[in-house]
């Protein structure tokens, strides 16, 4: 078909891993556990906060498509609210899916170019808000190592190192995706060397006649990046969504630590824990971080539980902020997937000779 931005064969490869990485987890992790003990244990916690926690994740979500919203309204091209939950649904199925979820902002820019939104202008879209995101993952990072260096200098020395990998990897790539955004040579000279190189592997064919028509593109792009300069109140108005949409997501920990009946340590505590946990994950690009996530709980909360709370309450956080909101975004991405497939077809039978704008429906993005 050519139109989708991973095949189905590989979406079943990096599902199956995810699952294979699961069970090597469990296995691992809890073998000094009895399943029935975790499973008494979560029995006991309040419904109330683990409800909670839930409504946390749907509101994370609900402010990264309120970013995309907010972002292509203000660049001329208003999305459907409804639309914008699609793409950050998408986003989270393949950031979970796919390595150091590098699979995220691909597939966001190529279902909003199946809606008619250029590449151009979803590009410039994902990047401001990738990049903010990261800027107040980075902030709490910060914030949570300062307040709470006692808690920090107490994890083990791979965690440390990982806190600072992670860190370093975040920053490395604000930095790169702020060059993209605002720095005007930027993007011609990463496509100008890119199809030199594609050229010389024989990968692309007709190279100055595909640089030409990216020129166009690429003047947009950059019309649209120099509004964003020109207009910080846009990206103070983003950073403030994220800032919620982190703060949910960090809340999860904290709630669920409420949810076992505990009230010694404040929000900050945990909150402060699950940033750190965040971060430290980017050093190791695993689909969805499975493995080393909980690894890095079971480090990170060890203070806050007992022995035997310890391993339920793991399980409980990432069921309730990464396996839920999975097969939640799996749901949405079938919807948008479908939607796209329809459109495509209708295109097709009513006019044969028509491509998808922005020049990409025949190309893997």
């Amino acid at each position: 078909m050519g139109t989708r931005i991973v095949s189905r064969k590989n979406q079943v490869r990096s599902i199956l891993f995810v699952v294979l990485l699961m069970a090597i987890t469990i296995s691992v992790m809890l073998k000094e556990y009895r399943i029935s003990e975790i499973a008494r244990v979560i029995r006991s916690v309040h419904p109330f906060y683990l409800c909670a926690g839930i409504l946390m994740m749907f509101v994370y979500v609900g402010c990264q498509a309120l970013n995309l919203n907010l972002i292509l309204r203000r660049l001329g091209h208003p999305a459907s609210y409804l639309k914008c939950i699609g793409y950050a649904y998408v986003g989270t199925y393949f950031g979970a899916i796919t390595p150091g979820a590098s699979g995220a902002q691909p597939a966001q820019v190529y279902y909003m170019n199946k809606d008619r939104i250029h590449v151009d202008l979803s590009a410039i879209t994902v990047f401001l808000m990738v990049s903010v995101s990261q800027i107040v993952m980075l902030v709490y990072g910060g914030l949570a190592a300062v307040l709470r260096f006692e808690y920090v200098s107490g994890y083990k020395t791979w965690m440390k190192y990982l806190i600072i990998a992670g860190a370093a990897v975040i920053l490395g790539l604000t930095l790169i995706l702020v060059a993209v955004m605002f720095l005007g040579k930027t993007v011609p000279f990463l496509i100008r060397n890119g199809l030199r190189l594609g050229e010389k592997v024989r990968l692309v064919k007709n190279g100055e006649e595909l640089k030409r028509k990216l020129d166009g593109l690429v003047a947009s792009y950059q019309d649209k990046s120099h509004y964003i300069l020109k207009h910080p109140g846009l990206f103070v108005r983003v950073f403030l969504v994220a800032l919620v949409q982190w703060t949910a997501y960090y809340m999860v920990s904290y709630l669920v630590y409420l949810g076992f009946g505990h009230r010694s340590a404040g929000a900050v505590d945990l909150m402060a824990g699950q940033a750190l946990i965040s971060i430290a994950v980017v050093a190791i690009p695993l689909p969805g971080a499975v493995g080393i996530a909980e690894n890095a709980f079971l480090n990170v909360f060890l203070r806050f539980y007992s022995m035997d709370e310890l391993p339920s309450a793991m399980v409980l956080t990432r069921v309730i902020n990464f396996y839920m909101p999975l097969l939640i975004a799996f749901a949405f991405y079938m919807t948008v997937h479908v939607r796209a497939m329809r459109q495509n077809r209708l295109k097709k039978k009513n006019h044969p000779w028509m491509t998808t704008p922005g020049n990409g429906s025949n190309h893997r993005l």
